[in-house]
């Protein structure tokens, strides 16, 4: 296994710390599959989307809460 639980776990909780329309530059490329993985997640559920320039992602923009936000508003926690 390459990437820990502990890597994805910080992508996660760095997505659910932004706010909606907030971006985050991207400095290493090697980690936007693994970004995409993340974000595929039922917990984050396609909360950002990867801006391209020229086929290189360059920065993830959060366009809409993540699903665990929503549960815990739907919960009023």
């Amino acid at each position: 296994m390459s990437i820990d639980l502990k890597t994805r776990n910080r992508i996660a909780q760095l997505i659910v710390d932004m706010e909606v329309g907030e971006s985050k530059p991207v400095r290493k490329q090697e980690m936007v599959p693994l970004i995409e993985e993340v974000n595929n997640t039922a917990l984050i559920g396609h909360a950002i989307r990867l801006v391209r320039r020229n086929g290189i992602v360059i920065e993830l923009k959060k366009y809409r809460k993540t699903a665990i936000e929503k549960r815990f508003e739907n919960q009023g926690l």
